[in-house]
């Protein structure tokens, strides 16, 4: 009995246990963003993602594809939360080993897990994950009271490093506290030993790459490398700007906006007033270390800093919609560097009250303070979990007649096109074409006989005119551009537009509309309607809201009130919340 409760309590196997419980159950069965839909197919059928590969999450992802799930992103998802589970097991360990107890170690990291951006990414296809899984073990393995010494040491740090960097570079962020652990491994066994242990490991986590090189090519994979030099071009992220890049094009940076948003997410992870104790227990752990060394607390502090403040002061996307969405993901990693000084923290707050009567109610008072957290992230969970954003590719897909072409951008359609086609096996008779990249030779040689002739202008009229010419129906993801547009006739057909063969007549504008009803009519969209802050899911009902304001538009100008007045109410009835 005393084992088990050892392994339980003091080892945080119960807590793992309730939050692996609470993460399969929270496991998004759908695609809800672009990195969910991207990463749930190659978990199905393998390929290469988006720079910097990720070779090592795919690569977990389709370990775990058999699990008997109701969809491939939900099994993709599982695969995930497993990994989540798995972090918060060695964060409890990380911060035991940093000089926490038990209690505030499992208080700590209780309330981290249920933190609602850190059940949304532990709960659904994406890196971030595995990410924190292996910052969680260079915390373990680096601190002076960590599980091994020695050359073991270093060499298992390294490992994580080369293994962590195959699958997320921001883990590269945690490299202070890394470099302390080496260092102690290096003064434990001596140089000889140790160095070569840390360069073996890292080689060894880094090895995970190779399997770029045999990973299936298809639709949905990123370039497969032909030698060494592409592949580094993919570890270093060169189509996105390098390592320090984010979107791969030059923008002004909202620094202060970032920063604003940062502190905002922190202070919602952990309750708000958290993050003030965590960082006065990390100043005070510095000026007077008691269980760590000085130079690990100093390591962790520069470690927050970097992934924290001064990483945000690199975001270059606008912080509304999808840019203040894509950065938040960002965040994830102070949140949980600030688990260690928030324990011991609450390793000072027990320490108080201990001779107390109030301390026999502490485990009672720990689990409520972790269950009342879990309450108030579900709302965001479920709104999180919408079908919106799957059920507007299923529903485009669908309707579109045979063959179809569909010529568009980065954005849900593709990749939500490539995961229903290739992982669900759906209408693969459809094609598109992301024609910013037609131009890439590698991309060019998967979409042929479509192509991009450089001497002419306009490579989305030139898509337009092949596949025309080849018979086949034409639809746009117009977008605000449409210069190179001119003398195209082209309708609303849903959230793409229909692109007329020449000499084809426009059809009228109550035409048009006659159309639309219909196509939604079929459109399924039998779930609660997300707000204006709810993520990819507001952006999928923006989108049914363009659709309807362009036909009230345009039966306003055909001298129309009362349709253009029902066009409007339709599209307040799709808009979000």
């Amino acid at each position: 009995m005393t084992r088990w409760r050892t392994i339980a309590f003091e080892r945080g196997g119960a807590i793992t246990f309730a939050i692996f419980i609470f993460y399969v159950l929270g496991a998004c069965p759908y695609i809800v963003e672009n990195d969910t839909a991207e990463f749930a197919t190659l978990g199905a059928v393998g390929g290469i993602a988006h720079p910097s590969g990720f070779p090592l999450y795919v690569m977990w992802l389709r370990a775990w594809s058999w699990l008997p799930a109701s969809s491939p992103a939900h099994a993709a998802a599982i695969a995930t939360a497993i990994l989540g589970a798995l972090q918060i097991l060695v964060m409890h360990a990380a911060c035991r080993a940093w000089g926490a107890r038990a209690l505030a170690a499992t208080v700590a990291v209780g309330i981290y897990a249920v933190a609602p951006l850190v059940a949304r990414y532990n709960t659904s296809a994406e890196a971030f994950a595995m990410n924190g899984l292996a910052v969680a073990l260079v915390l373990w393995l680096a601190a002076s009271r960590g599980p091994v010494r020695g050359w073991v040491r270093a060499g298992l740090l390294g490992l994580v490093a080369g293994l962590g960097l195959a699958n997320h570079l921001t883990c590269a962020l945690i490299a202070p506290v890394g470099i302390v652990g080496v260092i102690r491994g290096v003064r434990e066994a001596g140089a000889v030993r140790a160095v070569p242990a840390a360069l073996a490991g890292l080689a060894i986590g880094l090895a995970s790459y190779l399997y770029l090189f045999i990973a299936p090519e298809h639709d949905a994979s990123w370039r497969h490398p032909q030698n060494f030099g592409d592949l580094l071009a993919i570890f270093t992220r060169e189509a996105y700007g390098g390592v320090v890049g984010f979107s791969g094009v030059e923008r002004e940076r909202p620094v202060l906006e970032n920063l604003v948003e940062l502190a905002r997410t922190v202070g919602r992870s952990w309750l708000c007033v958290l993050p003030l104790f965590g960082l006065a227990a990390l100043i005070r752990a510095i000026a007077r270390p008691r269980h760590e060394p000085r130079a690990g607390f100093v390591a962790l502090a520069i470690a927050f800093v970097v992934a924290g403040p001064l990483l945000a002061t690199r975001f270059d996307l606008p912080l509304d919609g999808v840019g203040l969405w894509t950065v938040r993901r960002f965040h994830l990693l102070p949140i949980q560097l600030l688990a260690i000084p928030i324990a011991l923290a609450v390793h000072a707050i027990v320490e108080r009250v201990e001779a107390r009567p109030i301390a026999r109610w502490s485990g009672v008072f720990a689990g409520v303070i972790i269950v009342a957290a879990a309450l108030a992230s579900m709302p965001y969970l479920r709104r999180f979990r919408s079908p919106a954003m799957e059920y507007e590719i299923r529903n485009t897909l669908a309707s579109l007649p045979p063959n179809a072409v569909v010529i568009g951008g980065v954005d849900e359609l593709e990749v939500g096109f490539h995961y229903l086609q290739l992982a669900c096996g759906e209408r693969r008779d459809v094609t598109y074409i992301r024609w910013q990249t037609i131009n890439w030779d590698w991309y060019a040689a998967r979409v042929a006989p479509f192509h991009y002739d450089t001497t002419k202008p306009y490579p989305r009229r030139q898509l337009i005119e092949q596949a025309l010419a080849l018979g086949r129906p034409v639809f746009l993801k117009v977008g605000a551009d449409t210069q190179d547009l001119g003398g195209i006739s082209y309708h609303p057909y849903g959230v793409i537009d229909r692109v007329l063969p020449p000499g084809q007549a426009m059809p009228s504008v109550d035409e048009v509309v006659a159309l639309n009803r219909d196509l939604f009519a079929k459109f399924k969209l039998d779930y609660e309607r997300p707000g204006r802050h709810d993520d990819w899911a507001t952006w999928m009902h923006y989108n049914y809201e363009h659709v309807w304001k362009r036909l009230a538009a345009s039966l306003q100008r055909a001298r129309d009130p009362r349709g253009a007045a029902a066009a409007r109410e339709v599209a307040a009835q799709l808009a979000p919340r």
